[in-house]
């Protein structure tokens, strides 16, 4: 089975064609391949609709983790030209998401309160120290719960199949309450800062969009659970201070450190 063209670049990994089926992740980072194999392991075992997930590949010298192909496109892909379905995309991102959240996960997965509490001790960001203590602090305060969670859901983790979307990229999969899940999306539609080498075309048609994208999400997925904003917005603090340790723009962090400077005050 050979290597094809790589066919995607993300912050953590690049994906190739594997043959005519497959795709290959190969990490930046290898240290990342051991976490995300035993997610996928996981994911496979709780038959969420995801890839199937097929093991450990070296071929061409490169060593990753070998998913099942999914023919079609981004629901992030099909946004950034038709922003006029915002509305609907962000009604059906909250379905899928309260699908993914009706999976139990007790056990199988690390906490996503220990997770935040790890990611947020490490962080090295300037000026983010004097606030360090009082965040940690908030999260332990915060409810456990066994909910499936994603980590990272948003549009460009789902793909539009024939047979209907398919959620990928489970490599921060936890196991939480759904609510810290959702503001974690929530955080990401409202402050991502999307690459600076992408057409300045499409950095201003995902400007006009991703608040009625925001918007509908929300309004679904608290509609369809009986959940209140105010639980929520309890997981904002710790959810944007974890964001800091990621590779993220700069842009991005400096509007986060100001939110959280703003919100311990």
């Amino acid at each position: 089975m050979g290597l094809g063209e790589r066919i995607g670049r993300g912050n953590t990994a690049d994906i190739y064609v594997l043959g005519s089926e497959q795709v290959l992740k190969v990490f930046h980072d290898p240290k990342l391949l051991d976490l995300e194999r035993g997610n996928s392991i996981v994911i496979e075992e709780l038959a969420v609709g995801a890839p199937t997930f097929y093991g450990v590949v070296e071929t061409d010298g490169l060593t990753g983790l070998a998913y099942e192909r999914i023919p079609g496109p981004s629901m992030l892909e099909i946004l950034m030209s038709k922003p006029e379905i915002a509305a609907e995309y962000g009604r059906q991102l909250a379905q899928i998401h309260v699908k993914v959240h009706s999976v139990r996960a007790t056990g199988r997965l690390h906490s996503i309160k220990s997770r935040l509490a790890y990611t947020i001790s490490g962080i090295r960001h300037s000026g983010f120290e004097p606030l360090r203590e009082a965040i940690v602090s908030l999260l332990s305060e915060l409810p456990d719960g066994d909910h499936l969670c994603h980590g990272d859901f948003h549009p460009g983790n789902v793909l539009l199949s024939l047979k209907g979307p398919v959620v990928i990229d489970w490599m921060t999969a936890a196991c939480g309450p759904a609510q810290a899940d959702v503001a974690r999306t929530i955080m990401i539609l409202r402050h991502a800062v999307l690459p600076a080498e992408l057409p300045e075309v499409v950095i201003q048609a995902f400007a006009q969009l991703r608040t009625l994208l925001l918007q509908t999400y929300e309004d679904t997925y608290l509609e369809m659970t009986g959940l209140s904003r105010e639980e929520l917005v309890k997981w904002e603090l710790p959810l944007m201070a974890a964001r800091l340790g990621e590779s993220v723009p700069d842009e991005e962090k400096r509007t986060l450190l100001t939110l959280i400077r703003q919100q311990l005050r």
